[in-house]
């Protein structure tokens, strides 16, 4: 038998699944488990079968999937009698996943930018400094700060201030020259950009693209001047051959070059050393 709620899993109805093996509406690699969970209960049937629950995912009767937590129990002969009979229990996860992708996005995510949030860069670059050290590779760093924000605030005030850090966010994504390439918002109007296998030329070929890009922004469209423009600051530190000791070495390396470019009159791209 099978109860309506579980027939609405299986995508079918109560009628045309009753006589069907059920484990037939199992992904393949999750099917052969349990016929060999079977056959290994009827050689050693005095053993009660309790299994689950697990995560399994169902080829539903409509030909799309159902990932779901499955546990199949023996009831105990002294309900059953000679006859085994089991049940089987499924918990639909499509919600949980569903919500739990979106917990893991927004728990790494800047709420603002939509970029990386702080967090999820300093793990991001701890994971890529390794990779990229094992392997014998550069990585460089870029910190990039947007010059004068305050003022551009104090001028437009915060909601127009947020609307600028969207969009040189948007731009500095666009810039990125890798899949595994990452942008992040540092704090406030800085941004960071990490970059594996990138020696500070090609680094800075990746700056001046940014600058340049972001030196074209215009805001007519949120009432602003049509002439008025933006500019960045940026720092670039690149750690190849043991220069730096950590990655946290290297961002302060890379914060140092900023800082100098910031004292050199802004718009510019400085590289550590």
């Amino acid at each position: 038998m099978i109860n309506p709620l579980a027939a609405k899993f299986f995508g079918a109805a109560h009628e045309a699944l009753i006589g069907q093996k059920w484990f037939y509406f199992l992904h393949e690699r999750y099917r052969e488990q349990y016929e060999y969970l079977f056959i290994n209960w009827k050689k050693t049937p005095d053993l009660a079968l309790n299994h689950g629950p697990k995560e399994v995912l169902l080829n539903r009767a409509d030909s799309t999937w159902m990932e779901a937590d499955l546990s199949v129990s023996c009831l105990p002969t002294s309900l059953t009698g000679t006859s085994p009979l089991f049940v089987g229990v499924l918990h639909n996860l499509t919600k949980h996943k569903t919500e739990y992708s979106e917990l893991r996005r927004l728990a790494s995510t800047d709420h603002l930018t939509g970029l990386a949030n702080r967090h999820n860069l300093e793990k991001t670059l701890e994971k890529s400094w390794l990779e990229c050290l094992n392997s014998d590779q550069a990585i460089s760093l870029i910190l990039i700060d947007v010059d004068y924000f305050k003022l551009f605030n104090d001028q437009f005030g915060h909601v127009n201030g947020d609307k600028c850090l969207q969009k040189i966010a948007k731009t500095i994504e666009h810039c990125l020259p890798a899949n595994d390439s990452l942008a992040a918002r540092y704090g406030g109007e800085e941004f960071a950009v990490i970059l594996p296998r990138l020696h500070a030329v090609s680094a800075e070929i990746v700056a001046k693209d940014i600058q340049q890009q972001i030196n074209t922004l215009t805001f007519s469209d949120l009432g602003l001047p049509a002439d008025f423009r933006v500019s960045v600051s940026q720092g670039i530190a690149t750690e190849f051959g043991g220069q730096f000791r950590t990655s946290e070495a290297l961002i302060c390396a890379a914060d140092t070059a900023l800082y100098r470019a910031k004292s050199d009159g802004r718009n510019r791209i400085s590289i550590g050393h």
